[in-house]
């Protein structure tokens, strides 16, 4: 199938010709655009960048949302040597700068004016930055410095099929095919440098468990710099399937529905949100709807306890048919009806959560990888399964368990290396080839791999207590009434915690008991701070002493990405929580008794 990304963008091509490539809504309207057209953008834009002096090895930027220019401007580039450097839209100015300049960006693509504004407020800051190009230019002077994503094109015609050919050949396996930068939880991003060889071993990694076609549809709506949604999307393109680009996160829901998609990737907090809003929605019903969805809610999960044992009692079959027919079906139907695969990754999903979807009829398969690996290196499938773990080792790729719990990894999908950054590098792959990811996970006796907590986030208590802080915050974060938290204990005489209340759910609870309907005042009533003891003295029960929850404060407003809280892959920048939040947790350790 090839060697690199352009010897299988251009068998796919080939081979699929008109057939549709994306889906994108515009004016209101879904339109498709066929493998054709993808090649020849792809073409023009090469020989567009190559027309203007960039050379094989440049790297280029790019600060778009997901659409079908984002891939057709990455094939472009890597066709032309070049590698891209994908830019989350959420960076702020500096950041952008930062990423630009730490990878001597050559060019930089903008999907917006606004974009482009964002770039020209510090193109002073940028002494490599050559060119700008936008998408989507509105009223647009162009000059030396910024021009269309038309004209780059207009400069890349005049070419030949054969002549696109020659020049995407030029590039090898070890050629870098993009840098990614890692968000981070704390400190500056590092340019994670990846090969087209690396990009190759990931998808030769993942083949073996593919049980798509080229009918299928993926629904693109994750951040296209996240490593998730970029091989997602790469692999299901190259293959010949068909990708379709969501609005926004928050008319995921509408697009679902529209577009009837076969399968989606997503971090688990998307999947929380989802089975949130299922949830308020039955405990908005009537009383006959509320016991109707509980109902079927048990008999959802005793009938899949009875499969997995491989004997389904009759009865129970026709109670989980009808079942089916009055709730699941109506969930399902919520995303389109046509759903055969859901992955997860980028964070532990909760085991609760999956066993909560697994029982109407959704099944979330949790993927462990990360950027460094180039996607995923185990995998849940369809047929082999156990949730709360992170599947089995994908082939080719040697993972191991070191003393102190480490995952490591070793093979063809390891990054090259952190870009300008060898002491980092050194640090991360070792002599012998293993990448220390930093998670800590064990390996159970049938080959499933559990990913249990971050080193670097471990939590050691006064009493010199290792704890690990998600499984408590997963625990906590299954309540229907819990949004977010954060486990907080180093160095600490017992574990504490950060809540956000699920904002709704709390609402709609407080208006049955004649409380306020203001999220501030309720968290910090009384009646209230006994609910959520009682929560967290439920969900604590099945951990030992030492790890529990021993004390907690509400706080209303949700950690976001915009106020520095979330990575862009929403995971908690802790040092920043535990900074803004000082004073409330100090008061936690303050108090004589814990609660």
């Amino acid at each position: 199938m090839g060697s690199t990304i352009n010897e299988r963008f251009l068998d796919v091509v080939g081979r699929r010709g008109e057939a549709s490539a994306f889906m994108v809504k515009r004016d209101g309207t879904w339109r498709t655009y066929s493998y054709d057209w993808m090649l020849e953008q792809a073409q023009r834009s090469a020989f567009g960048l190559r027309s203007l002096g960039f050379e094989a090895g440049n790297r280029i930027g790019i600060l778009a949302e997901n659409r079908p220019e984002w891939a057709t401007t990455d094939f472009g580039a890597m066709a032309a040597g070049c590698a891209l450097v994908p830019m989350y839209t959420t960076l702020i100015p500096d950041q952008v700068a930062y990423i630009l300049n730490d990878s001597e960006a050559k060019a930089v693509f903008v999907s917006t004016m606004d974009h482009l504004e964002t770039v020209l407020s510090i193109r002073d800051k940028l002494p490599h930055l050559r060119k700008v190009i936008v998408f989507y230019p509105e009223n647009l002077e162009e000059d030396d410095f910024a021009i269309s994503l038309d004209t780059l094109k207009s400069h890349g015609e005049g070419h030949t099929f054969e002549e696109f050919q020659a020049m995407a050949r030029e590039t090898g396996p070890d050629d870098t095919a993009t840098l990614i930068y890692t968000s981070g939880t704390t400190g500056d991003p590092k340019g994670v440098v990846l090969s087209h060889r690396n990009f190759i071993a990931e998808f030769e990694a993942v083949e073996p468990f593919f049980e798509g076609t080229v009918e299928d549809i993926v629904m693109s709506f994750l951040p296209l710099s996240h490593i998730l949604q970029r091989v997602t999307d790469m692999y299901s393109l190259l293959f010949g399937m068909r990708v379709a680009y969501a609005e926004s996160l928050e008319t995921l829901g509408e697009n679902l529905r529209e577009v009837r998609p076969t399968s989606i990737a997503a971090v688990p907090r998307v999947y929380e949100k989802i089975a949130g809003r299922i949830l308020e929605g039955a405990e908005k019903g009537s009383a006959l709807k509320r016991r109707l969805f509980n109902w079927a809610l048990d008999v959802g999960r005793r009938y899949r306890r009875a499969e997995a044992r491989g004997s389904v009692p009759s009865g129970l079959a026709v109670r989980h048919a009808i079942a089916d027919r009055l709730v699941f079906g109506k969930i399902r139907a919520a995303t389109g009806g046509r759903m055969r695969f859901y992955a997860a990754a980028g964070a532990p999903l909760p085991a609760d959560l999956a066993e909560f979807f697994y029982a109407v009829g959704i099944k979330i398969l949790e993927v462990y990888g990360m950027t460094e690996l180039s996607g995923a290196v185990t995998v849940n499938t369809s047929s082999e399964f156990l949730f709360g773990s992170v599947g089995k080792v994908c082939p080719g790729v040697e993972l191991k368990i070191t003393e102190e719990g480490e995952v490591c990894v070793r093979g063809d999908l390891v990054m090259q290396e952190y870009w300008n950054k060898p002491e980092a590098t050194a640090e991360t792959i070792d002599a012998d080839g293993w990448l220390h990811s930093g998670d800590v996970g064990h390996i159970d006796d049938d080959g499933f791999v559990y990913i249990t907590d971050r080193m670097k986030e471990l939590i050691v208590t006064a009493g010199g207590k290792n704890v690990a802080p998600q499984p408590l915050e997963n625990a906590l974060k299954a309540d229907k009434y819990v949004g977010q938290a954060m486990v907080i204990g180093d160095r600490r005489n017992f574990i504490s915690a950060l809540i956000v209340p699920e904002r709704e759910v709390l609402v709609s609870w407080a208006a049955e008991q004649g409380l306020s309907r203001d999220v501030a005042e309720l968290c910090r009533d009384e009646r209230v701070i006994d609910h959520f003891t009682r929560i967290v003295e439920e969900r604590m029960a099945a951990f030992s002493r030492y790890e529990r929850v021993r004390e907690f404060r509400l706080v209303p407003e949700e950690f976001t990405q915009e106020a520095g809280e979330l990575t862009p892959t929403l995971k908690l920048k802790r040092r920043v929580l535990l900074a803004k939040y000082e004073d409330l947790i100090g008061g936690m350790y303050a108090a004589t008794k814990p609660r």
